[in-house]
């Protein structure tokens, strides 16, 4: 009994906010179709794709919603609002701008990640130096990991080389 209770108060209060924000509706209906292809496109876990595309589709669409709400909550205000080509552009050119950001992030942060850690290797080398010049070469020690046939070779990440990777 306690479940039909729930159902009936949400229907109540549900059904009326639902009529309420039918423009809004049909401005977001349109105007992120982007982000629900980048939500059904995104296989990862985290759906950073998604929540990439849907922030920016968000922010191309929300000047367009102030105006709706701001100016006449109507359904023929919405309808004005997706005939409008340039509101078009507005909601697609942010989730273009969006995809873009989801697609070169992982390679800029790759490469930024190999620079740092390409200097922190110069900057260990130079202290082996000087501890062998305080310490002796006794300190001295030329690490190689073992490799087997097949192994990849250490170099930088594939995201430098093209997805290259070297086999010994």
């Amino acid at each position: 009994m306690k479940k039909r209770s729930n159902f009936l108060l949400y229907s109540f209060v549900a059904v009326p906010i639902g009529l309420l924000i039918v423009p809004t509706m049909i401005v977001l209906g349109v105007a992120l179709v982007p982000t629900g292809v980048a939500f059904l496109l995104e296989r990862r876990k985290g759906f950073y794709g998604g929540l990439t595309v849907g922030a920016m589709n968000l922010a191309g669409a929300a000047p367009f919603l102030a105006d709706l709400w701001f100016d006449g909550h109507t359904i023929e205000a919405a309808l004005g609002i997706i005939t409008n080509v340039f509101a078009w552009m507005s909601f697609y050119g942010a989730a273009m701008f969006g995809w873009a950001t989801y697609s070169t992030t992982p390679s800029v942060v790759s490469t930024f990640m190999a620079m740092t850690a390409g200097r922190r290797i110069a900057a260990m080398r130079e202290q082996q130096k000087d501890l062998v010049q305080k310490w002796g070469p006794d300190v001295e020690s030329l690490y190689e990991p073992e490799r087997k046939p097949g192994d990849i070779a250490a170099g930088p990440p594939d995201s430098l080389t093209g997805g290259m990777a070297r086999a010994v």
